[in-house]
């Protein structure tokens, strides 16, 4: 088997078509299916259920394509590696989630190259769903996540944001030091989509409902054009952290948030370090310089 084997059996797989995917890599739909049939011989599993519409991947077909973006993505860390390895470092792969504080995370950066010299750290932005998974895969060798993983091998809590309210320079509540959820009632507010901050939309809803008060939610992926979907949905409010808000929404007036009611309700955004055991010396060390780095209280 050779990695151009499995390239071959990945393109079949998702587009679910041999002629197609022997069009898309520019060779003869005879040549593919002859390169498929060496891969399932040196295997010993067949991959693909072959139908007249076309063909389905079969158990095994499943697992293997599932593997194959591990596999590619290792694959394409080898120049990486190898001028890493050519400096004496060793590179430790960390996922990081959207919201994560900039100057947190340089300080964070600047302290490891100050400590640890002999790391270099390669960033993976993903959501908490992602991370996990890709922590699972061996893709990252610290997965820094929106919630706690006792089935994991380690966590650490980091940092905990505080939640606020964004709004426009012209909305009633932005003169406000601090906005409760009981001032939010009728109104449509923007959140952070399921995925991208875990539990955060069940949370929220919780608050809304101890605070008897009823939201239109908008629940939308965070991104560099969060701005201009929330003025195209036309929300009155996005609720996120004071980083996610300087970062996204730059000319919104940021306001804490109480919830009322039930002040232990926790609105706190939590961040996690997360790995896997056994871990190496060098994870090791970057640990230790994220405790010294930790902001568990806010």
């Amino acid at each position: 088997m050779e990695l151009r084997h499995l390239r071959y059996f990945s393109k079949v797989a998702s587009l679910r078509s041999v002629s197609q995917a022997a069009l898309a890599l520019n060779i003869t739909q005879p040549a593919l299916s002859r390169q498929i049939k060496d891969l399932e011989r040196s295997l010993g599993y067949v991959l693909f259920d072959r139908t007249p519409r076309g063909v389905t991947l079969t158990a095994a077909g499943a697992g293997l394509f599932a593997h194959c973006e591990t596999v590619f993505a290792q694959v394409e860390r080898i120049p990486e590696v190898l001028r890493t390895a050519a400096q004496n470092r060793v590179m430790l792969h960390v996922g990081v989630p959207q919201g994560l504080p900039y100057d947190w995370f340089l300080g964070l950066l600047r302290a490891v190259d100050g400590h640890v010299p002999t790391i270099a750290l390669t960033l993976h932005e993903a959501t908490t769903d992602e991370q996990w998974q890709m922590l699972q895969s061996k893709l990252v060798d610290v997965a820094l996540i929106h919630r706690e993983a006792p089935e994991a091998g380690g966590s650490l809590l980091l940092m905990k944001q505080e939640i606020g309210v964004a709004v426009t320079a012209d909305s009633p509540l932005a003169h406000l030091p601090q906005v409760g959820f009981a001032q939010l009632d009728g109104l449509s507010v923007m959140a952070h989509a399921v995925g991208e901050i875990a539990t955060q939309e069940i949370r929220l809803r919780a608050a809304a409902t101890a605070a008897g008060v009823t939201m239109q939610w908008v629940f939308r992926r965070f991104s560099e054009h969060s701005g201009l979907i929330a003025l195209t949905a036309k929300v009155d409010a996005v609720l996120l952290t004071q980083s996610s808000a300087a970062r996204h929404l730059p000319d919104w007036v940021w306001i804490p948030v109480r919830a009322e009611r039930d002040p232990s309700f926790d609105l706190a955004i939590s961040t996690w370090a997360t790995w896997n055991e056994p871990h190496t010396s060098h994870v090791e060390s970057l640990l230790a310089v994220m405790r010294s780095e930790a902001r568990p209280n806010g």
